[in-house]
């Protein structure tokens, strides 16, 4: 597997465990894990193409989830 397809998969899987916790602290660790993929992913040369990229991915976790 591709170093691109892993952390593509780990993304989404990031994106899918924040979505499914009831718990805030995991939920922003998750959401950062994400991005933290998606912009290695763009280093790459890589651009996401999921259904898990979120609107204002560039803004800090806090902003988004209030």
């Amino acid at each position: 597997m591709s170093i691109a397809k892993r952390l593509q998969r780990q993304a989404d899987t990031c994106a899918q465990l924040a979505a499914a916790t009831y718990d805030e602290e995991s939920r922003e660790r998750y959401l950062r894990l994400e991005q933290l993929y998606r912009h290695m992913l763009v280093q790459d040369g890589d651009a996401p193409e999921t259904p898990f990229v979120m609107d204002g991915a560039d803004e800090p976790v806090a902003q988004r989830l209030s």
